[in-house]
């Protein structure tokens, strides 16, 4: 296991933390008065119980940092697809992208990996009812049928199948039972939207056999306007749904069987040029403006099973997920954006199928010792194919084309466990480790058949290899129930992510792959409900010793891939959940992140700034911004037939900046968003009126240089304001 260090800022900051931590709110929650037994929900904040650690238990006695959005809380801020979560949890950052349905960028606590190449693995893991999703464009799903969204911040790996180096989204949805439940949603809005949501659920033979089915459609007009009489581009088409059988033949064992599928037909706007090489276009100087004469398309096709089976033993739960999944995606794009043929064609696409099958036993032995012990298996085949054909207008007849194909096969194995001892009543120890092994076979051609796609920067490439990688993670934690109600605890987790091939628009032979990757993360933290239960306060401090990171970027026409070597990321998020009375509450989040490279030597310069190579240390970390910011406040008034419900939500980011050098041409702007809802409520039925975007604030979400094919830089920008009814039917 690689040593690991802790600079003097970070010692500086974890100790203060702790100092201060300890001294504001521990004396206060000691002192203080246990609320009653019997109190109710609606006298206090809300309990919630997670399932993050293999077992159910309240979230206020996890040792680590976790945030969780309940269905209740998606319902009242109306939110419908699961990128709409990401600005409600501190720390946590999503890049748009080119398309961000298919490559999205998603950041936990500074780490992120922009997973456009099938060589390259996310650093974030997604899962839904235990089932691991692989690729990005899995994870933007509709938000249709959820119990609730627990996010795991830091380095997991003992107690989920795939080691994931920066956190987890782990999404559970609502199981049938005996009860029949059901709601239907529409929602209208501008731009032409329409969005028809909906699930049933109940007993299909009472006490053995129950059945869920939910499905949804979304339907928009594209955002950008097209200036020639085009179609405006960013429009939705999106068909998904969800099958769900649970069968109980007897108390001690459950069987569930899921199916879920995804349809897009949607025409995204994958960016925006905000500098095209010798013209001049309306489109660099006005948000949401394009002017293609050439197709942006996207097909995307996403499907799985999987079947979970759990048998009580007495005392020793087995546990068993085997699933299959399958997502592929055509799309086209017009990389200049205008009524221009720098390039007469961009046609790609990938498909990707893999299985997986976990293991896990879990239990007890005597009062104090609890474990979990697992065994996981992956077994992943991805596909990738790309033809770009130069047009007229860069003065070479012929219709000179570049072909890219490639495969990469992944097979990981892994054992992991985690012991949880109580060393006192208060006093708890948690040990985990976790041994991975993952292999790699890549073969890639990028075939330049004219030989004129060399001097925009894309040569011929061919190469085939292999990778084996093997790595122990260890996970330790100490908690302390100082208070019934305070809980104070430390954790130090490591993260492996194994080594990555370059598959896309190779730019370089010399960059052709980038080896593992780890970071380790100490965190101390706190968690508190303090005032009888009026306020829910948690504090976690953290520091991540990042190793070997791999980074991939577009700088140019084509993808660089390697290890940047060092890079320190410290920070804290603090939450906060306020009952000031039976129908006002409160909650607001604050992350904070210093992210920067300790060790970046040849670091690439976008070819726009000059190209070549600098060195970056003592630079920001990539797609980190230092701050993100939540804060929400909701109304409730009865009446007569129910209540009237307002709600505003307000969230923010700091710039980030999208290459590594930190050039201001490439830096986000920093965003402020306004959502707002006003409605009425009752037992069955629901109308709310509701804008996102309020102020229609303009702000970028990517940015990236392909200058290559004379596009100097993109721009991806965040929705603008939106604004319509939603009617929810319930039974």
């Amino acid at each position: 296991m690689n040593s690991v260090r802790l600079s003097s800022r970070a010692r500086r900051l974890l100790g203060s933390a702790a100092i201060g931590t300890l001294t504001a709110l521990l004396p206060p929650a000691i002192a203080q008065e246990a609320a009653p037994a019997d109190q109710s929900a609606d006298e206090g904040v809300e309990e919630v119980v997670v399932t993050a650690r293999k077992t159910k238990e309240k979230l206020q006695e996890v040792p680590a940092s976790i945030s969780v959005v309940s269905s209740k809380d998606i319902a009242d801020a109306g939110l419908n697809e699961f990128k709409d979560i990401l600005a409600q949890v501190p720390n946590v950052a999503f890049g748009g992208g080119i398309a961000s349905s298919i490559q999205g960028q998603i950041g936990i606590r500074g780490i992120s990996t922009l997973v456009r190449n099938i060589g390259v693995e996310s650093s974030v893991g997604f899962y839904v009812d235990g089932v691991y999703l692989g690729r990005p464009e899995n994870y933007n799903q509709e938000l249709i049928d959820v119990d609730r969204v627990e996010v795991l911040r830091g380095p997991q790996g003992t107690l989920f199948g795939k080691n994931t180096i920066a956190g987890v989204f782990n999404i559970a949805t609502k199981m049938p039972g005996d009860e029949t439940l059901g709601e239907v949603r529409l929602q209208v809005g501008n731009y032409g939207l329409t969005r028809v949501q909906g699930y049933a659920m109940g007993p299909l033979v009472p006490g053995v056999l129950a059945g869920k089915i939910s499905g949804g459609y979304v339907a928009r007009d594209g955002f950008y306007k097209h200036q020639s009489g085009g179609k405006d581009l960013d429009t939705l088409d999106v068909l998904s749904g969800r099958l769900q059988l649970v069968y109980t033949p007897g108390e001690t064992t459950t069987v569930v069987f899921s199916a879920d599928g995804l349809r897009d037909r949607g025409e995204p706007v994958f960016f925006q040029v905000a500098d095209l090489a010798g013209v001049d276009s309306v489109m660099e100087t006005t948000p949401f403006t394009v002017n293609n004469n050439r197709p942006d398309s996207l097909d995307r096709d996403n499907w799985g099973l999987s079947l979970s089976i759990e048998h009580d033993f007495g005392g020793t739960t087995l546990t068993s997920i085997s699933a299959y999944r399958s997502s592929s995606y055509q799309a086209s794009l017009d990389d200049d954006q205008e009524q221009v043929d720098f390039l007469s064609g961009d046609r790609w696409g990938d498909e990707t199928t893999f299985f997986s099958q976990e293991l896990r036993l879990a239990g007890s032995i005597g009062d104090k010792l609890t474990y979990i012990v697992g065994a996981y298996f992956f077994d992943q085949k991805i596909t990738t194919d790309r033809i770009l054909t130069i047009g007229a207008d860069f003065g070479v007849p012929g219709d000179p084309a570049l072909t890219t194909v490639g495969e990469v096969k992944s097979q990981s194995y892994a054992l992991f466990g985690t012991l949880d001892y109580a060393l006192t009543d208060a006093l708890s120890l948690s040990v985990g480790l976790r041994y991975s092994s993952e292999d790699k076979d890549v073969w890639f051609i990028q075939d330049d058949r004219d030989g004129i796609f060399q001097f925009l920067g894309l040569p011929d490439v061919s190469y085939t290899a292999s990778t084996s990688d093997d790595d122990l993670s260890p996970t330790v934690s100490l908690s302390w129930q100082a208070d019934e109600n305070v809980l104070l605890y430390g954790r130090i987790a490591k993260g492996f992510k194994s080594a990555a091939f370059n598959v896309d628009l190779v730019g370089s032979t010399a960059g052709l792959a980038a080896g593992p990757e780890s970071a380790t993360t100490y965190e101390v933290g706190v968690k508190s409900d303090l005032f009888d239960r009026k306020l829910r306060a948690n504090l976690a401090v953290f520091t991540t010793n990042y190793d070997d990171m791999q980074v991939s970027q577009l700088l140019g026409g084509g993808v660089t891939l390697n290890n940047a070597g060092k890079a320190t990321i410290s920070g804290a998020e603090l939450e906060l959940v306020a009952r000031i009375t039976s129908g006002f509450t409160l909650q607001g989040s604050v992350g904070y992140l210093d992210a920067e490279y300790d060790e970046y030597l040849n670091c690439g310069i976008p070819l726009s700034l000059g190209g070549g190579s600098t060195d970056c240390s003592g630079n920001k970390v990539i797609g980190a911004p230092d701050w993100t910011t939540h804060l929400a406040a909701e109304y409730t008034h009865p009446l007569d037939f129910g209540e009237l419900a307002m709600r505003i939500d307000w969230s923010t980011q700091s710039p980030v900046y999208y290459e590594a050098t930190n050039s201001d041409r490439f830096k986000t702007d920093s965003r402020s968003v306004i959502d707002a809802r006003i409605g009425l409520r009752t037992e069955r039925y629901d109308v709310f009126l509701w804008a996102q975007n309020l102020t229609d604030e303009v702000y970028e979400t990517y940015t990236d240089d392909r200058s290559a094919v004379a596009v100097l830089k993109t721009i991806a920008y965040g929705a603008p304001r939106t604004w319509g009814l939603t009617l929810t039917a319930r039974f």
